[in-house]
């Protein structure tokens, strides 16, 4: 049963008989991820306000602020941009918060494929595919950015690479998304054939650490569950000669990040957040992988609250790592 699907659709129909969602701030982050030049802003005044001390300013204040504080992306290094190349076999869906605040995961991402023999292009028109304002029942937005995308990936029939869970899981359903609009029902399930989690694309490849490093992976809920990958990350990291892989208690338990669910419901979510964290602490991993950027967010955010050091780190970032032969920085 498509449970996800059938939640989005009570959640846009209760969305219309209110006339649009109560939750300010989610109005907010919406109208922010899917605006390329607001959340450039974004992201930089999230930096700023990082390197000022103002987060931790506000970490005192507590209540919302102090959680939403907590969230907040450090940018890696400069925001990605891609390159479009007219022969190449895979295309990069490079998303909207991956592409401006995680832009060495993205670069990572462009390079294990290289690496594994794929040329890669990114299409510059691409947005925000559109996954959170149908978690939020913002339907209507979400069609909308659909139909864009499925356009913006109109000039080849290249498959098409994904590295974040939420993102891949809402692109491979777009034909369920725009079924009921007959000029773009076919093209939309066309489009979500072409598809591809990273970890589907990748092959297991022989590399060593610089050191030993004991790894957890942490199964995004939209890869696990959403998309029934769970072989595939473990059989990358198991090729790497060092690495110990550690399962953690109840593995597929959700973080708590869930899309905006940690800002809308930041109680549950914290609760969620700490016994993942919990598991974590227990398994005494050096370092942590997950392939989708929210559960990044949400670890990295429960493990310095429980003063811990441990590292949180996109798989496609650890790889790269790997095969550029640094192992895994600290």
């Amino acid at each position: 049963m498509p449970f996800g699907r059938i939640m989005e659709g009570a959640r846009e129909d209760l969305r219309a008989r209110s006339g649009g969602p109560a939750w300010s701030a989610g109005r907010a982050a919406l109208d922010t991820v899917a605006n390329a030049r607001k959340l450039s802003v974004f992201t930089s005044l999230t930096d700023l306000a990082r390197r000022l001390g103002l987060t931790r300013l506000a970490m005192i204040v507590g209540g919302r602020l102090a959680w939403a504080a907590s969230l907040a992306p450090s940018r890696e290094g400069g925001a990605f941009r891609g390159i479009e190349r007219e022969n190449a076999d895979t295309a990069l869906f490079a998303g909207c918060v991956m592409r401006e605040a995680f832009g060495d995961t993205e670069r990572a991402t462009v390079r294990v494929l290289e690496h594994d023999g794929h040329i890669v292009s990114t299409p510059e028109e691409q947005t925000c595919c559109g996954a959170l304002h149908a978690h939020a029942g913002d339907g209507e937005r979400a069609r909308a950015l659909a139909r864009y995308n499925i356009d913006a990936f109109a000039g080849s029939d290249a498959k098409i690479v994904v590295n974040a869970a939420g993102c891949g899981a809402h692109l491979k359903a777009y034909g369920d998304l725009l079924e009921a609009d007959p000029a773009w029902a076919e093209r939309a399930k066309t489009f979500a054939a072409r598809i591809r989690d990273l970890t589907e694309v990748l092959r297991p490849r022989p590399m060593r650490s610089a050191r030993p490093l004991r790894v957890v992976y942490q199964d995004a809920c939209h890869l696990a569950h959403g998309q029934r990958i769970r072989a595939q990350p473990r059989a990358l990291l198991r090729a790497i000669e060092g690495v110990t892989l550690v399962e953690i208690a109840d593995p597929e338990r959700c973080c708590g990040s869930a899309g905006i669910y940690n800002l809308s419901h930041p109680e549950i979510s914290r609760a969620l957040q700490r016994d993942k964290v919990r598991a974590i602490i227990d398994a005494r991993p050096d370092v942590v992988v997950s392939a989708n950027p929210g559960c990044i967010l949400q670890i990295a955010a429960g493990l310095r609250a429980a003063s811990s050091g441990i590292r949180v780190v996109h798989l496609a970032r650890f790889l790269g790592e790997m095969a550029d032969g640094f192992g895994s920085r600290p």
